[in-house]
């Protein structure tokens, strides 16, 4: 990731693979992060008779794995070699086939036109500037299938008090893009920023949802957004 501001794109491989390493230690909360990102979009992929999917920023593969148990054909990609090295050992140890490629989403996606039945890409977007993510969803559109499903969520607008709060301090790189004092990149979407992210798409849903610490105290406010291809 290059020093100025203003050249900041977004948290590369290095970032990525010293989140991983804390990360992998910390499975509590694990289910709850599941519960409120990813099981809301389940019964939608079972109505739609789905049978591939990609998880685009699957991470350590936690999501990907879930949906394989289910009956569901996964691909998933990520830039960390440390996340895709854990998501390959674990789905090995589960007896689990899931297709795993360390991969950087910011550029163009390694698999062919229609490929998938959906694709799932939980709290991954909002961590590059808008023109960036933009062909991020253009890669998802040539990726799907006609008829295809674009499920995602990001982190909303009314995010950035609370994070700000976790990860101080706060370098505004504009578009409501922000670089954390951690070296984590972080762009905030308001409800108009979605449906201009998926204005390809007919959409189907966009919900705004919190998740909610044990002790019912805000953990993070985002947009649920599901979208399908024509």
């Amino acid at each position: 990731m290059n020093s100025r501001n203003d050249d900041v794109c977004y948290s590369g491989q290095g970032y990525w693979d010293q989140y991983h390493r804390i990360d992998l230690d910390k499975d509590a909360g694990r289910t709850l992060q599941q519960e409120t990102w990813l099981h809301c979009f389940i019964p939608l992929l079972q109505q739609h008779g789905v049978a591939t999917v990609l998880d685009l920023g699957c991470g350590s593969g936690y999501d990907a794995m879930t949906l394989t148990q289910l009956g569901f054909q996964v691909k998933g990609a990520d830039i960390s070699g440390i996340a895709i090295e854990h998501a390959c050992a674990q789905a090995a140890a589960a007896g689990l086939e899931i297709g795993f490629l360390e991969h950087d989403i910011a550029t163009p996606l390694p698999y062919r036109d229609g490929e998938f039945d959906a694709v799932i890409s939980n709290l991954t977007l909002h961590m590059f500037r808008a023109e960036i993510a933009a062909a991020i969803v253009g890669e998802v559109m040539r990726c799907l299938t006609p008829g295809g499903l674009f499920m995602f969520h990001v982190n909303s607008t009314d995010d950035i008090p609370f994070r700000s709060k976790l990860q101080p301090p706060v370098v505004p790189l504009g578009d409501e893009f922000f670089l954390f004092g951690n070296g984590q990149t972080m762009r905030f979407f308001s409800e108009s920023d979605c449906r201009d992210l998926v204005a390809g798409f007919s959409l189907l849903q966009l919900e705004a949802v919190r998740m909610l610490r044990p002790d019912g105290q805000v953990q993070k406010c985002a947009w649920r957004c599901i979208a399908q291809k024509s």
